[in-house]
């Protein structure tokens, strides 16, 4: 498989220069009470670093964000609980920032993203809560790598899930990849190969896209893009901000010898359909602002989709027809 990477600059990376700034990690939850505590737990441990970490609630159920809240004032003490649109006092670090409002994921992550900004943060780690940090110099080194090259974007580490895959760095695909979607997905194999991107590097070096789960993101960036794009609810976050990067002409490093570990278990979520069909959505959206498809591909891509659902549906059905026998 061709690998979608390019080398950085050896002088550069191996710079000493140090982290400038404050530094943000938002955790954006929704009932996230079994996956934050242990995310908290690797934010806490991280050293060399002025880490300021800002959890969105993204309008959970009232018992699930009381839960919430005590995790975070027992991770954190003497943090801060407001409301979004609350003015924190100066001399708070941590924030738990109550969003009454499920606007989405983007959405979710501006609120913080804005406020760590406000606080003088120089780059925000987007982190979601089923990120394992266990790296105590984590953030600091996402933070130096961002701080090299002055068009640094993005910057992330491998990224593995509790299957042992590694999620970082992903690949987008192309059209042919696309149109041929409802094909490729009976084949599961097939289908993780066309997302994953191989790698071979053990220094830091340029991506293409990175995985939405856990990021550094730099402040100056974010606001010439106007922050993260809110057209989508959730999903395709990636892609989009894989189109951003490369329309302003910047770029994302990714350093291999770094880790984190995604814990993400997809059958905890319930129906797969609704969220199959939301991503769909999304990619709809993203081809529409960010593809300079022809009304031709555009079509093809639209009927991909329709019969993708068709299929999943299908695949869906035999699933749990075999787990009743």
């Amino acid at each position: 498989m061709t690998v979608l990477t390019s080398p950085c600059s050896e002088t550069s990376l191996r710079s000493t220069k140090p982290v400038a700034g404050p530094i943000a990690a938002v955790v954006l939850t929704y009932n996230s009470t079994d996956d934050l505590p242990q995310c908290l737990i690797g934010l806490a441990a991280q050293r060399g670093v002025d880490l300021r970490v800002i959890v969105v609630d993204n309008a959970s159920r009232p018992d699930a964000r009381a839960v919430m809240e005590a995790q975070f004032s027992e991770a954190f003490p003497g943090c801060a609980i407001l409301s979004v649109g609350e003015n924190p006092h100066p001399e708070f670090y941590h924030l738990f920032l109550c969003n009454h409002q499920n606007s989405g994921y983007s959405a979710g992550n501006n609120i913080g993203a804005r406020a760590a900004i406000a606080m003088g943060c120089t780059s925000v780690l987007i982190i979601n809560p089923d990120v394992r940090i266990v790296d105590p110099f984590y953030v600091v080194t996402m933070a130096k790598l961002i701080s090299v090259e002055a068009l640094t974007a993005v910057t992330c580490s491998k990224l593995h899930n509790l299957t042992g895959a590694q999620e970082n760095p992903m690949r987008e695909l192309n059209f042919f990849e696309e149109a041929l979607w409802p094909f490729l997905m009976v084949h599961k194999r097939l289908r993780e190969r066309i997302l994953a991107c191989e790698f071979a590097e053990n220094t830091p070096f340029k991506v293409t896209k990175v995985s939405g789960a856990c990021f550094m993101i730099r402040s100056d960036f974010l606001k010439a893009i106007g922050y993260f794009d809110e057209s989508v609810f959730l999903y395709c976050e990636e892609s989009i901000l894989m189109a951003q990067v490369k329309k302003l002409g910047w770029h994302m490093i990714m350093d291999p010898r770094t880790e984190a570990i995604h814990a993400h278990q997809s059958q905890s979520k319930g129906d797969p359909l609704p969220r199959y069909r939301k991503w769909l959505e999304s990619r709809a959206c993203f081809h529409q602002i960010y593809s300079n498809h022809s009304a031709i591909k555009n079509f093809i891509l639209a009927l991909s989709r329709t019969t993708s659902v068709f299929l999943f549906r299908i695949m869906i059905f035999y699933k749990n027809h075999n787990k009743i026998e």
